[in-house]
């Protein structure tokens, strides 16, 4: 079994919820969770809200979007291992 991309979860998340990641930078922004190119709040508010009816993700693709917020901002609590499979499998800095 071939193992997930950054790219194919992108793609999936898009074909499942009709936003793309801008999509979804905006309404974490929008809804105060990402300030001043910064994440500024929890992980546990970031997945309840991602998981709530509002947006209605899975744990999985929860977890995955706010993995995003944090590349897109360089957030300093990302683990090495993580950015290195997001870079790996198809997350593109010009993403931003």
């Amino acid at each position: 079994m071939a193992r997930p991309t950054f790219k194919g979860y992108m793609d999936n998340l898009q074909v499942k919820t009709g936003k793309t990641a801008e999509d979804f930078w905006k309404l974490a922004s929008k809804k105060g969770f990402v300030k001043r190119g910064k994440v500024v709040s929890k992980h546990s508010e970031m997945l309840a809200w991602l998981k709530s009816k509002d947006i209605g993700l899975g744990h999985v693709h929860a977890n995955f979007l706010i993995l995003y917020l944090r590349l897109r901002t360089d957030d300093p609590k990302l683990s090495i291992q993580s950015k290195k499979w997001a870079h790996s499998t198809g997350y593109k800095d010009h993403e931003k």
